[in-house]
């Protein structure tokens, strides 16, 4: 994970591109057994631990986006940070799985298709659409306005757990309600299958060669120009202030 080195004024990167692709692929790869394995579980009606899985799946599809935050990342800057804490944080994973729609975006820019086939646009907008929707249903049963509580409901899918107040322990089965299961497996498919659409047929590919075209292009003053440029166009979508964009890889 060496930094690559560059000419006088350009930018020295924290990873190879490389190793940046070799992410994607294993993190499509994983997520995708993962929801295959959670869709198993589910038809033999055990959807507690379809619901663990679930949500793994959902936390490499973060990982994933963190992943590309890599691009263009320099060492100890921002995205780095946020690249190492989707490795030890659960919770980091789960919240960057809200930006998999820009990331989504993005990809589908490099596909042949983009702004010339009307289907390739419909069905672009029906996949993030879609996307939407099912988040927002597995919001509305976690009664909060994030996916961080996830985690704790992983961990219930899991393991046995104390009931002091009835003198007993729960089984997972018990614990996990099974529409919350069901709402996390749609989420999960979804998000997989808009994946699955947009790297597939040379678009992975294409996307890391755009990505080594900036990087031959860019110089160091560029690249900070361009985040800053970033940073205030995710305060215009999403509200709050320039702190805010740091999060995001």
């Amino acid at each position: 994970m060496n930094a690559v080195a560059n000419n006088s004024g350009k930018r020295k990167y924290r990873n190879t591109l490389e190793f940046v692709e070799s992410g994607f692929r294993a993190c499509w790869k994983n997520a995708s057994d993962l929801v295959l394995a959670s869709q198993k579980l589910s038809e033999a009606r055990l959807h507690a631990p379809s619901l663990s899985l679930s949500v793994l799946a959902l936390e490499e599809l973060g990982k994933l986006v963190a992943i590309d935050g890599l691009l263009f990342a320099r060492h100890a800057d921002h995205k780095s940070a946020a690249f190492a804490k989707s490795g030890r944080s659960h919770s980091s994973k789960l919240a960057f799985v809200e930006l998999l729609p820009i990331l989504l975006l993005n990809l589908s820019r490099v596909d042949a298709r983009h702004g010339k086939e009307k289907q390739f646009n419909i069905a672009m907008a029906i996949g993030i659409k879609n996307l939407e929707t099912a988040g927002n249903v597995v919001m509305q049963h976690l009664g909060e306005k994030s996916f961080l509580s996830l985690d704790r409901w992983k961990q219930q899918g899991f393991y046995v757990s104390p009931v002091e107040h009835l003198g007993r322990f729960k089984t997972p089965s018990e614990a996990v309600p099974e529409a919350l299961a069901k709402a996390v497996e749609v989420l999960t498919l979804q998000a997989v299958k808009d994946l699955e659409f947009l790297l597939k047929d040379g678009n992975l590919e294409r996307y890391i060669a755009q990505a080594r075209s900036v990087r031959a292009a860019l110089t160091e003053e560029q690249h900070r120009e361009l985040e800053q440029i970033g940073k205030e166009t995710f305060v215009d979508i999403f509200g709050g202030d320039s702190a805010g964009a740091e999060e995001v890889p």
